[in-house]
């Protein structure tokens, strides 16, 4: 995806929602009045409910909290080895062919989950992961990009430590930006979309105030270096419920 097109999806009014952040009713209060294709909604469906009954399930709960015919994307919020993938996505594909949704997506995987997934044959748009100036995943993003899957960036400020890295801080001194501001420009120019949160209006309007400039070749490089280099957040049993599948190789994705 060029950079272009990601800043016009950032800029689009993207609606994040899930069964896990139980924010249903409040996106439905506010989109209550409004032109629903102004928006593009998307939720995900949690860990245990991806066989082909509780997905569907899940979906038909979620649409009739949100008060709305359809979501615009619908994504697996964590992988599930132990639920069979073609099962999963032959439901999801069947519930896009009935209009429920537009588009499919995964997120929270790894290049092996990616490869597993795209043998069943059914299109992925979406991959959402973790991505900030403290770590991002240079092998998933070049192998998304050659086959054409969109990239959503979760946590692009990386919960706040963004704030004060002093990397990022000497940068935007040049363009007069924060480090925040430096870390949305810098995944948009890789072609994915920042999914920034604030509940602070100042914040807000900055986050989206990242058109007025560019990085340079040389300063890409040098966000690259540090962000490979970092560790990716890590989620365990305890954490929520379950353990991340991160590190499974290809045979342990999803066993066929």
């Amino acid at each position: 995806m060029s950079y272009l097109l990601a800043i016009l999806l950032f800029l689009s009014g993207a609606l994040m929602n899930s069964t896990y952040y139980k924010n249903f009713d409040a996106i439905a209060k506010a989109l209550k009045g409004q032109d629903r294709n102004r928006f593009y909604l998307i939720s995900k469906v949690w860990h245990h409910q991806q066989s082909p009954e509780d997905l569907r399930a899940d979906l038909e709960q979620t649409l009739k909290q949100l008060q709305t015919d359809y979501l615009d994307a619908y994504l697996l919020h964590w992988p599930n080895s132990e639920i069979p993938i073609e099962k999963t996505l032959a439901a999801m594909e069947a519930l896009r062919r009935d209009k429920k949704i537009r588009h499919l997506g995964l997120s929270n995987v790894s290049v092996n989950h990616l490869k597993r997934a795209l043998e069943v044959g059914v299109p992925i748009t979406w991959v959402q992961v973790e991505m900030h100036p403290h770590f991002y995943d240079p092998e998933l993003l070049k192998f998304c990009k050659e086959h054409s899957i969109a990239v959503q960036a979760w946590a692009p400020l990386g919960r706040g430590r963004i704030s004060e890295d002093a990397a990022l801080e000497r940068m935007g001194k040049k363009y007069g930006k924060t480090s925040a501001q430096m870390a949305i420009r810098w995944i948009i120019q890789h072609g994915c979309i920042p999914l920034p949160g604030s509940k602070n209006e100042k914040h807000m309007r900055e986050n989206k105030s990242v058109l007025d400039f560019m990085l340079t070749k040389d300063e890409m490089e040098e966000i690259d270096r540090r962000a490979k280099s970092g560790e990716r957040e890590r989620f365990c049993r305890e954490d929520i419920g379950f353990a991340d599948e991160f590190d499974f190789t290809y045979e342990q994705c999803w066993p066929k």
